[in-house]
């Protein structure tokens, strides 16, 4: 069927581009039709009977294959589900192929290709759309749809008057459907490209004020160098520092009776467990006690030099006192500006960090994304260029077979002139053309749009 314009009329005339060919129509439930299945061969089709004998739902049993809206009005009385499915048979050429390998629709490899198009219809609303078996969409049935059926009306010639439908009629004339899909496919990398650089590039005042806030909070806690724990260590040692004497004190006594007096705990351990070796000589009950006492040995040997590290670390420092106190201020200062505590704090070091390195990383990207929509646009530029060119020359021929078939009609002085003009600052899914039919029946006077 040829790509075209939809009417609704019953009088309407089918047709289809070369080689796509309708072979079978079922049509099953749809208002007066109980079931029905009607087969095509090439050349042309006719469908005679008096009014109200069905046709016009024929046609439009097609329409709903091409993507036509249906109501659950259309299914038959009595009814709760109704069908509509067409066969067509695309050349292994067709510029469709490409359209179903990107939508993942199974077909022939090779040869003639078989097109099942089915729409189920249910008076719930549950409808469905299969293309060869597989479940697809209304909108990719909109785009698969106007390829394969065509749908004439009545009156339709006065879409002729309408200059955005000289381009595609140019285009079916000129057979540029590969050339259209891929200007089409190149155009969409294209708009890719810009709205992500658009996405990108919004609010560009606000992400560099971003920019400003998170490398300022980064930088400070990273100087920060703030570590779980660390508060209640310096608060050890700020208490420490601050009863030094007393420490002092404590220290040098607790070491003297473990370690250094006479009769220290550590002579006294010492000469129990030599007494209890001797005694477990005569008897066995208390040998079990000497490996605890001398473990006890080991201890207060092991705290004697503890304290006695302890005592020479001790020493009166103004200055310490002051560092402590001042970074415990910071560490507060910090914790308080970023969540009430280190743990917060840290965290939100992180956040910011990796909400930093997505916008520097959005930066290099803009960068990537400048050199992409430079090849794309060249891209897109060398596929129009191409397509323009060939609707040019088909344009010349165009003109020309109007023109003799005008002359069937007794126009023999008419003028047709396709003109195009090639806007390359404005470029389209279809190109960078506007095309207007220009005509003139009288000899003499100028053509006009």
């Amino acid at each position: 069927m040829a790509q075209g314009r939809r009417g609704h009329s019953a009088d309407k005339t089918l047709a289809r581009p070369s080689g796509i060919m309708l072979t079978v129509l079922k049509i099953k439930n749809i208002a007066l039709i109980d079931e029905l299945e009607a087969e095509f061969g090439r050349g042309l089709n006719l469908l005679t009977g008096e009014t109200g004998s069905g046709k016009s739902i024929i046609v439009d049993s097609l329409g709903a294959l091409t993507g036509d809206r249906v109501s659950a009005d259309v299914i038959r009385d009595g009814e709760e589900a109704a069908r509509i499915e067409g066969v067509f048979f695309l050349p292994a050429s067709s510029a469709l192929l490409t359209l179903l390998d990107e939508s993942g629709i199974d077909h022939e490899a090779e040869g003639e290709v078989e097109l099942i198009v089915r729409r189920d219809l249910s008076r719930s609303g549950k409808n469905r759309i299969y293309v060869n078996g597989q479940l697809v969409t209304a909108a990719f049935l909109k785009r698969l749809g106007p390829e394969l059926v065509a749908i004439h009306g009545q009156g339709e010639q006065s879409t002729l008057f309408d200059p955005a439908t000289h381009l595609a009629l140019l285009d079916d004339f000129a057979d540029t459907a590969e050339l259209l899909m891929e200007t089409g496919y190149r155009f969409a990398e294209l708009e890719r490209i810009r709205g992500e650089l658009r996405s990108l590039k919004h609010d560009e005042a606000e992400k560099l004020q971003l920019l400003d806030i998170l490398r300022f909070q980064v930088d400070e806690l990273k100087q920060g160098s703030l570590s779980p724990g660390e508060a209640e260590e310096l608060e050890d040692e700020k208490r420490r520092a601050a009863n030094i004497e007393k420490l002092s004190l404590l220290s040098d006594e607790a070491f003297e009776l473990l370690y250094e007096d006479e009769h220290s705990a550590l002579s006294s351990l010492g000469q129990a467990i030599r007494r209890i070796e001797e005694l477990a000589g005569y008897d066995r009950r208390f040998a079990d006690y000497i490996e605890g006492l001398q473990s006890a040995e080991a201890v207060v040997e092991d705290l004697g030099a503890t304290l006695r590290d302890f005592r020479g670390g001790l020493e009166h420092s103004p200055e310490r006192l002051e560092e402590i106190e001042n970074r415990l201020a910071e560490i507060t200062r910090l914790s308080r500006k970023y969540g009430g505590s280190v743990e917060a704090a840290l965290e939100h070091q992180t956040d910011a960090e990796k909400r930093l390195a997505n916008i520097e990383f959005a930066e290099l990207r803009e960068k990537e994304l400048a050199t992409e929509l430079a090849a794309a646009e060249a891209s897109y530029i060398e596929a129009a260029t191409r397509l323009s060119e060939k609707r040019r020359a088909a344009a010349k021929k165009f003109d020309k077979q109007v023109e003799a078939s005008l002359k069937d009609v007794a126009f023999d002085k008419a003028k047709f002139e396709t003109r195009i003009e090639s806007l390359p600052e404005e470029p389209a899914a279809d190109g960078i053309d506007r095309v207007e039919f220009f005509f003139s029946a009288n000899p003499g006077e100028p053509v006009k749009p």
